[in-house]
């Protein structure tokens, strides 16, 4: 890689483009700014508050523990008439972060001392149909419990009930627990005009309620209120091995560990930043982003309003038609094998620096190695795998403050996308002549 003056460098950035993908077929997204539509008069305001817009209804219930579990078993004839359950405890887009024994036994201990405990918030899908919004693993936990498929453990206060099931608990405390309620908000369906309103409304919940303590990421929020063909596929391919052990992220995930002194790094290679992005879905956030990331050059803000950007992206991805869905699952799964076969382990991480992975590297790299430039120099990239490196390693240390993670604009953005393209055409460059 040719170091160059660095004055000269930046001057000779502004006259260059960064490389720009062709977009597939239906591909084209708008990003059009309405900041700067005229605001409402007081006027409109008022009206839109008399109808009811932007206004979410809902109603308050109270389930007592004992029906928990034939709660969650109760079947009702759909409209095709075949059966599906009143409560829907698993939606796709929920959480993936599992609790241990230990955690679902405290929250037992909470109702036996009779501690206040957070509401579970439920969505109407359709009339006395429901999805569990937020609250599914205290919902898992007391059916588990009351179907006796765990014994307590690690209980705090009430230590001599360790071990036992909840079969095997004393009568008075059995039904003391009995007595018990879980209390919950239900979003209901007249919330709603349509599809899209109750997506936003949704949406609204899910970024301002923070039940349990526990704050919902970008990405579970976005499964919960934008569920549809892309983002299936997206939640599909963040189970690619390959994918997996570039970021760390275990092969087969397990509930959640309880041991402090857990070793950084598994046998599987597996790290704990790994098991936290795959509990708060940053996996699936990634391989939408790659395609988001496509069209970068028409988002101005960068990677400075990136949940803006992936947000507005998979509203109208979830559109997409089947054959462009298609084509994606084939262009991110051979970027993604092609990256391992060249530079394995290290695809995302600053070659000669860091061997942590990296968003701010992930991006311009998926996006130039599928680059027309880049695609049909593959196989040959990776004969000579040692030519890439050497190019990359090279730019990384010329550019460390470009891609340090503290420059988002959208400047920075094309400035990396540029950076990478140089490195990999100067390998093939080099290529063809050895």
């Amino acid at each position: 890689m040719t170091k160059g003056n660095p004055k000269r460098m930046s001057v000779g950035l502004k006259a260059q483009q960064s490389p720009v993908p062709h977009l597939l077929k239906g591909e084209k997204v708008s990003f059009d700014d309405d900041a700067n539509k005229p605001k409402a008069t007081d006027e409109e305001l008022n009206s839109r508050y008399a109808k009811g817009e932007i206004r979410i209804v809902t109603e308050q219930a109270r389930y007592p523990l004992a029906g928990i579990l034939t709660m969650l078993k109760d079947n009702i004839e759909g409209e095709d008439g075949k059966k599906q359950l009143r409560y829907m405890l698993d939606p796709e887009y929920q959480r993936r972060h599992r609790w241990s024994v230990v955690r679902k036994s405290r929250l037992i201990e909470s109702f036996l001392m009779n501690v206040p405990v957070p509401p579970v918030f439920l969505y109407e899908r359709d009339l006395a149909r429901f999805e569990v919004m937020d609250g599914r693993q205290r919902l898992t936990a007391l059916k588990d419990f009351y179907a006796g498929e765990f014994s307590l453990t690690g209980l705090q206060y009430w230590s001599d009930l360790n071990g036992r099931t909840y079969f095997q608990l004393p009568s008075k405390i059995r039904n003391g627990i009995d007595r018990r309620y879980i209390s919950s908000i239900i979003l209901l369906k007249e919330t709603a005009t349509d599809e899209e309103q109750a997506a936003m409304l949704k949406k609204i919940v899910f970024e301002r309620l923070n039940s349990g303590g526990v704050k919902l990421g970008s990405q579970e929020t976005r499964n919960a209120v934008y569920n549809g063909p892309l983002n299936k596929l997206c939640l599909e391919l963040s189970e690619n091995n390959t994918f997996r052990r570039m970021w760390g992220i275990p092969l087969e995930p397990a509930p959640e560990q309880t041991d402090e002194d857990e070793a950084d790094e598994a046998a599987d290679g597996s790290t704990n930043t790994g098991k936290r992005m795959f509990e708060k879905m940053e996996d699936v956030e990634l391989v939408l982003r790659f395609y988001a990331y496509r069209q970068i050059d028409s988002f101005k803000a960068g990677l400075n309003k990136i949940s803006e950007f992936l947000d507005r992206f998979i509203v109208e991805g979830n559109r997409f038609h089947e054959s462009l869905l298609t084509e994606y699952r084939s262009m991110f799964e051979s970027t993604v094998a092609f990256l391992w076969d060249v530079l394995e382990a290290d695809s995302f991480c600053v070659i000669g620096s860091s061997k942590r992975p990296t968003k701010i590297v992930y991006d311009p790299m998926m996006y130039v190695a599928n680059s027309a430039a880049v695609l049909p120099h593959r196989a040959k990239l990776i004969s000579r795998k040692d030519i890439l490196r050497s190019e990359l390693a090279a730019m990384y240390k010329q550019h460390q403050a470009l891609f340090s993670g503290r420059r988002t604009n959208f400047a920075d953005t094309q400035a990396r996308n540029l950076r990478v393209n140089e490195a990999f055409a100067a390998a093939i460059a080099k290529r063809k002549k050895s």
